[in-house]
């Protein structure tokens, strides 16, 4: 199902049972974010198994992915890995934030990423007909209202980012924030 310009919520989802995710775009990441290097598939094993854990635990249904390059792409593709496997009963949520945002993968293989966790999703939400200066801004409120929990990876000296205020945001909206320090986590760098 796709919804072109929703209404603000996603007022059929259970929000107690939704996650979304938040984190740097990939060249902020471990080996800027190849996804050969042995720290990405170190943090994409590790996202996987947090993402696992809030099913089985925390009893998470729904996953929301801002679809950009890094973790946002990196924890929708495990989401519906995890789908065809082990947690049938998870679904994936895209929310893009403006109609043309594939047109920012760079690489081939991100494109094809990209459509094919689209076309796997339950369901995609077109937040804006085209970009504008606070098109993901708007993006990261509108997963955050529509969610209990983050899963956020990042960066604590880039206080600026959009994952940072993203964080900052579901922190004043009383979310369950968990939150992998990329800084104290040495392992994804070795």
């Amino acid at each position: 199902m796709n919804d072109v310009f929703p209404t603000l919520t996603l007022s059929d989802l259970d929000i107690s049972r939704t996650c979304c995710f938040s984190g740097h775009r990939s060249i902020k990441l471990p080996g800027e974010g190849d996804r050969d290097n042995a720290g990405m598939k170190r943090l994409e094993s590790t996202l996987e198994m947090e993402i696992y854990k809030l099913i089985q635990e925390k009893g998470i249904r729904y996953f929301i992915s801002g679809m950009a390059n890094g973790v946002d792409l990196i924890c929708a593709e495990a989401v519906v890995r995890l789908a065809s496997t082990s947690c049938p009963g998870a679904k994936l949520i895209c929310a893009i934030p403006y109609l043309g945002q594939m047109s920012e993968m760079r690489s081939p293989r991100d494109k094809y990423i990209y459509s094919m966790i689209e076309q796997s999703s339950y369901r995609s939400v077109i937040l804006a007909e085209g970009y504008h200066k606070e098109c993901y801004k708007e993006r990261n409120r509108f997963m955050v209202d529509n969610s209990s929990c983050l899963l956020a990876v990042y960066k604590p000296s880039l206080k600026g980012s959009g994952t940072f205020q993203t964080m900052n945001y579901a922190k004043t909206q009383g979310l369950d924030i968990r939150a992998i320090d990329l800084d104290k986590n040495p392992q994804f760098y070795s």
